[in-house]
């Protein structure tokens, strides 16, 4: 063909461009307000929790101290989501004491299969001295709406004050559905931990209520070796975001 018969290529190039920038505009989007938590499970298998923006998500890391050669031992970082928009005040209390780092080197004294774990007893080998917090005043009860409710109720992996009470500085998680626990009185749960936070809490070794936990706690690091070598404990808690 002769030259000044070919057609013009200059809208090549237009039509090139053009698609670049649709290319950068639908793969580039901001992200969305959401902020996500991924734990690797086994392998490529990842569970993902998303926290909405008025959540305060707070880390606590679980050893088994005395059990460095049992594979199975319980061990790992707590996602803990604070639902600090739905229960202000049970929220603030709990915030406040993981500030005052009062949760690190707490042992897990109370472990009871298919019900709940246990803690926030400051053990003497922390070098603390015992604190007292107040107990503050029980958040409204949660709305109609069904989210707020399974967020407020005793499910799986629901966190809340041992006897709804904050001035025991004591916390306990849901190992299973409780809604029984919905029924007593104080505060209801103001906080969750996702799945993959319960997979270490299911793992925590269990040993039979009323044998001395709470009294070999209290003495500290070697009556709780001789006695409970598989206890576990909260090494120490931190706020994230």
């Amino acid at each position: 063909m002769d030259m000044q018969h070919r057609p013009p290529r200059w809208w090549i190039g237009w039509a090139i461009s053009i698609l670049i920038f649709i290319f950068i505009i639908v793969f580039t989007s901001p992200p969305s307000h959401d902020v996500s938590i991924s734990r690797s499970k086994s392998g490529n298998d990842k569970e993902t929790t998303k926290l909405s923006d008025r959540d305060i998500l707070v880390k606590c890391e679980l050893v088994s101290p005395f059990d460095i050669d049992n594979n199975l031992a319980a061990k790992g970082i707590l996602n803990i989501s604070v639902h600090q928009s739905l229960a202000p005040l049970a929220s603030g209390a709990f915030l406040d004491m993981v500030n005052a780092k009062h949760f690190d080197g707490n042992y897990i004294f109370r472990v009871v299969k298919d019900f709940i774990v246990q803690w926030g007893i400051e053990s003497p080998s922390s070098n603390k001295s015992k604190t007292k917090f107040p107990k503050v005043d029980i958040d409204p009860p949660p709305s109609s709406n069904a989210g707020e409710s399974t967020l407020r109720s005793n499910v799986r992996g629901a966190l809340n004050f041992a006897g709804g009470n904050s001035g025991s500085g004591q916390v306990y998680i849901n190992r299973k559905q409780n809604p029984h626990l919905d029924k007593e009185k104080g505060s209801l749960p103001f906080a969750t931990l996702d799945e993959v936070s319960m997979q270490i809490i299911d793992a925590v070794y269990s040993y039979k209520e009323g044998s001395g936990q709470v009294k070999a706690v209290n003495k500290g690091d070697d009556e709780v070796k001789r006695l409970f070598p598989h206890m576990s404990r909260i090494e120490r808690c931190w706020i994230s975001r």
